[in-house]
């Protein structure tokens, strides 16, 4: 089923979407991320366009995801998030993960 991812707004088919965790699942467990009430409920993952979870992981290491974009808000806020969303929607919503299929990541 298609969404329309809620970084870059594109349409996305269901073979390019994937699930984003806010919190790094590599340090979630320590003290100060594992208390989150985000994390309780398990409500810390958002369904995103492959294109924007491989650029949100160019942008910012697993610390600065879990401390400042643990948020679609906070995310969409940042200005370089902005640049990058400006320059994809020009692109197809196919754009770049035929790469990523191909190469089998």
């Amino acid at each position: 089923m298609n969404i329309v991812c809620p970084i870059c707004k594109r349409d996305t088919p269901e073979e390019y979407q994937e699930e984003h965790h806010l919190i790094p699942r590599s340090i979630r467990k320590r003290n100060k991320y594992s208390k989150l009430p985000e994390i309780k409920k398990g409500q810390d993952t958002v369904v995103v366009c492959v294109d924007c979870g491989d650029q949100l992981h160019q942008l910012f290491n697993e610390k600065e995801l879990a401390d400042n974009y643990r948020t679609i808000v906070a995310i969409v806020s940042n200005e370089e998030v902005q640049n990058w969303v400006k320059w994809i929607q020009k692109k197809p919503n196919n754009f770049g993960v035929n790469m990523r299929i191909k190469k089998g990541r």
